[in-house]
């Protein structure tokens, strides 16, 4: 078993993996168990109810996803490719990844708290593109271009998870409106 720290990590990996694989309605304290190997009481422990679980791996997917882009950029304008491209799914495990955050959005129709969370998410991916796009193109408004951007690269990240489009032209397309940017 990991030191106690490294439990609470565990059981959040283990609610990405039960997402990913049975969707969020087959979430359990039993089933997180099972793939974390640890106890329900564990679980319970750590988080008291189902709510409580789904918003802590929310907040836990949004930090890591936050981590990777908290180094300042040598090369804003490769920066805010990667920042406005890495939804789209390209690999089986960011598909699983994106499978998550798609089913994380659509419980936050019935919860507000993780309404709140992805909110933010968006807002602080939005601010972080728009300081990307005023360091990289000058002149440009940056804080509507941030939002059209990352706007189609969600739309783009849907269709490509309904099969609707290949990853590769998903971000061909993103490509397109960066270089739209001058």
């Amino acid at each position: 078993m990991p030191p106690e720290p490294e439990k609470r990590a565990v059981i959040l990996a283990a609610v990405w993996s039960v997402i990913a694989d049975r969707g969020i309605a087959a979430l359990s304290f039993r089933h997180v168990a099972a793939a974390a190997g640890v106890s329900v009481g564990l679980v319970q422990h750590y988080f008291g109810s189902k709510d409580n679980l789904v918003r802590a791996s929310a907040a836990t997917m949004i930090d890591g996803s936050a981590l990777r882009f908290a180094e300042p950029p040598a090369d804003p304008r490769a920066e805010l490719r990667r920042l406005i491209a890495h939804s789209v799914p390209a690999t089986p495990g960011s598909r699983r990844g994106v499978g998550v955050w798609y089913a994380y959005i659509a419980a936050s129709v019935a919860d507000p708290e993780l309404a709140a969370l992805l909110r933010a998410a968006k807002r602080g991916q939005e601010r972080s593109a728009a300081e990307l796009i005023a360091a990289a193109a000058p002149g440009i408004e940056a804080g509507s271009a941030a939002r059209r951007l990352v706007a189609l690269a969600d739309g783009l990240t849907a269709r490509v998870v309904t099969g609707d489009l290949e990853p590769a032209e998903a971000v061909a397309a993103i490509d397109a409106a960066l270089a739209d940017l001058g």
